[in-house]
């Protein structure tokens, strides 16, 4: 039930609040270009002084004999959903968690049209290599196969698909995260106030480890006026479970159901990982204020001083000139 007090909260939050509600609101695919590829993911640890065999396969969907163009590309996180970033240019400083140094070769491979072939790239890691994560793109870019001179160089990235490799070499492996924030999303933009109902709730966390980390938890909503749990949800629940890369930051989404009533919601997070030895704890809040509440509210606000105004001028200014 709404009180007079309750309600007198929710118009000192609109009034002192309304400019941040703008804020609120102000609110690799695995075939293109003629080719398709299977698996677009692998995940291996490798001890040092040992091999492995990546066996991709690729097909050529189009109608003509084309020529697969190999190529082993480091990648970088987009710092919020995952996803990797290719780093084509072969100028580029090269990682620290490169692939590029255990990769012992890769061919180019011709495909007839319809054919699929098995491409295996071999990956050796030497007896020195420092333990920790190391991670890259193998990429394969059609390219005709009665022309496959320079001209094949200008081919667009878009013509491209690409296998993700992630390698974990054991040994002294520091596992170590952090919760950045957490909080509400509307339309995949963060706010603390909204007038529509919020449909995500965002997790970001930071590996600060040097191997790959696959965060894990519990995320509850709590919703206003004593209502109590509203939502409750695995973070990373998929399989395999995403990873969040050494040195970098993910933000999580996940749906936000159940936001009805106007308030104050809040979100709290337990999250673990490696062998769940740790748990970390994190909450935050936002409100949910619909428009047609600050219209209201607004109405009440001005009704109300426009009563004071005629009370004043009724009672008071009657009361002086009586004097």
């Amino acid at each position: 039930m709404f009180t007079i007090k309750k309600l007198l909260l929710l118009a000192l939050v609109v009034v002192f609040a309304l400019p941040a509600q703008v804020y609120a609101q102000g609110a690799s695919s695995g075939g293109t270009g003629g080719l398709s590829i299977s698996p677009t993911r692998f995940e291996y640890t490798i001890e040092r002084g040992s091999n492995e065999l990546v066996s991709i396969q690729v097909k050529n969907v189009t109608q003509k004999d084309i020529v697969a163009k190999a190529f082993l590309n480091d990648f970088e996180p987009d710092g919020l959903t995952g996803n990797p970033t290719l780093i084509i240019d072969d100028n580029a400083e090269q990682s620290s968690s490169s692939l590029r140094e255990f990769v012992v070769g890769i061919n180019d491979v011709t495909i007839k049209a319809g054919e699929t072939v098995v491409v295996d790239v071999p990956i050796q890691i030497p007896q020195d290599a420092a333990p920790g994560a190391y991670y890259g793109a193998v990429r394969f870019q059609a390219a005709p196969a009665e022309d496959t001179g320079a001209g094949d160089s200008q081919l667009s990235l878009n013509a491209s698909v690409a296998a993700i490799v992630l390698v974990e070499v054991p040994g002294d492996i520091t596992e170590k995260i952090e919760i950045n924030n957490i909080g509400a999303y509307l339309n995949d933009k963060k706010g603390s106030i909204f007038t529509k109902k919020p449909s995500q709730v965002g997790v970001q966390i930071t590996n600060l480890g040097n191997g790959f980390s696959k965060p894990f938890g519990s995320v509850t909503v709590n919703g206003p006026w004593g209502k109590g749990e509203i939502l409750n949800y695995e973070l990373n629940d998929s399989t395999p479970r995403g990873n969040v890369l050494p040195s970098s930051a993910r933000l999580f989404l996940d749906d936000l159901a159940g936001v009805s009533m106007p308030g104050k919601y809040t979100i709290e997070a337990n999250i673990s990982h490696g062998r769940g030895g740790e748990v970390l704890n994190a909450t935050a809040s936002f409100w949910y204020i619909p428009a047609w509440l600050i219209v209201v509210l607004a109405l009440l606000f001005a009704g109300l001083v426009v009563l004071v105004f005629f009370l004043y001028k009724k009672y008071v200014t009657k009361a002086v000139r009586r004097k």
